[in-house]
Order: structure tokens, then C-alpha cells, then sequence
């Protein structure tokens, strides 16, 4: 075989072997741009659901603001102005719709709004029924705290003292005196123990509270009652 014969075999086995390396090459890279689109559509998908949960979730926020304005409103009108029912059954029933839909913040003060109406209209159970789901669900925000606060008093007033006083340790079991409702919790605790005829923890309640919340007015109640017991 010539020497120009064997240089056309050694081109023509170059050739076979750079046609199948750029055939190879050309299948995966169509598999990889393939590939590269998939992942590309999924992150702008995720995008997009990203932006559209962020926008449902401000909405709520919105919405809980707008119902906390109403419930201010309600809460200037008489009971018995005509506009009064009318108001009232329309804030429940948003103040209901958007508790079912959220399980956050906006859900969680919707209950607790719930909560306040009940109240208002001495109507204690379900008062207490409302702080008490609030307080489950948001125990580590101040809206923890303060449903619990409201929980005691419900039950006061629906004449349960042992629940009430349940609620008022709670507060300073789970809270200590950071909560805003600490000193409030101490008192309520002082009054139930001399109510029940508990004085000598009543009066180390009392005496508790004078030292951790000197300037708080529940301070001043306290160290009144001391005077007496």
C-alpha cells in the first residue's frame, strides 16, 4: 500500500471516530439542554408560587387590619343603632372566614377579635373558647399571653375560679414577668388565693408583685390590699 493510501486510511478512521464523538456530543448536549429547561421552567415555577403565596399572605395581613378598623368601629356604635346588627354580622362572619383560611398571625387575631365580641356580649364560653385556641396556636407571640389574660377572665366571670386562677399561673409559669400581662397575672392570682381564703399566699403574691412591678397601678392595688389583709 502506498504511503498516500495509508494517509486516506488514517483520515478516514479520524473521521469515524470525530463523527461519533460529535455524534455523542450532540446527544447529550440536547439531553442536557433538555435538562437545563426543565430545571429552569421548575425554578421560575417555584418563582411564581413563591410571588403569588407571598401576595395571599399580605392580602391577609391586609384583610386582618381592615377587620381590627371595623371592630373599632363596632365598638362606638349602640348596640341598638340599626347599623349595629347589620355591622356585627358581617365583621363575624369575615372574622370567621379568614380564622378558617389562615392558621398564622391574621387567622389567629381573627379568633382573637372573635373572642372580644363574645366577651362584649357576656358570652363567656365561647369568650373562652376563642382565647383558648388563640393561646394553642400562638403561644410563643404576645397574642399567647394576652389570650390567656382574657381566658382568666372569662372564667371569672363565668364564675369558675379554679380555671381562672389556672390561666393567671400559666401566665407566670410559661412567661415569667417578661409578658405585659405579668403584673395583671400576679394580681389575679393574689385576689383568687385571698377569695378562696388562701391569705398567706395571697399575701407573698401581693408582696411579689409590689417588688417585681413597683410602678405598675396593679402594684398599687397590691400593696392597698396588703394593708388590709
Amino acid at each position: 500500500m502506498s504511503d498516500k493510501s495509508k494517509e486516506t486510511v488514517k483520515l478516514t478512521g479520524f473521521q469515524k471516530v470525530e463523527g461519533a464523538l460529535n455524534r455523542f456530543l450532540s446527544k447529550y448536549l440536547k439531553a442536557g439542554a433538555v435538562v437545563l429547561i426543565v430545571i429552569v421552567l421548575v425554578l421560575i415555577g417555584l418563582g411564581i408560587g413563591t410571588s403569588v403565596s407571598k401576595k395571599g399572605t399580605q392580602a391577609q395581613f391586609d384583610q386582618i387590619d381592615k377587620l381590627q378598623t371595623s371592630y373599632e368601629e363596632l365598638s362606638v356604635l349602640d348596640i341598638d343603632d340599626d347599623a349595629y346588627q347589620a355591622s356585627y354580622d358581617s365583621l363575624v362572619a369575615d372574622l370567621n372566614a379568614l380564622a378558617a383560611k389562615s392558621k398564622r398571625y391574621p387567622g389567629q387575631k381573627a379568633t382573637y377579635i372573635l373572642g372580644l365580641l363574645a366577651f362584649e356580649r357576656e358570652e363567656y364560653q365561647a369568650a373562652l373558647d376563642s382565647f383558648k385556641r388563640v393561646y394553642d396556636s400562638a403561644k410563643q407571640t404576645y397574642l399567647g399571653s394576652l389570650s390567656l389574660a382574657n381566658a382568666a377572665a372569662s372564667a371569672e366571670n363565668m364564675g369558675n375560679d379554679t380555671l381562672a386562677l389556672e390561666y393567671w399561673t400559666k401566665i407566670i409559669d410559661e412567661y415569667g414577668f417578661a409578658a405585659a400581662e405579668s403584673p395583671k397575672a400576679l394580681f389575679g392570682q393574689a385576689r383568687l388565693q385571698q377569695k378562696s381564703g388562701n391569705i398567706d399566699l395571697a399575701k407573698a403574691t401581693f408582696q411579689q408583685l409590689v417588688d417585681q412591678f413597683p410602678t405598675s397601678e396593679f402594684a398599687k392595688l397590691a400593696t392597698n390590699s396588703l394593708v388590709v389583709l
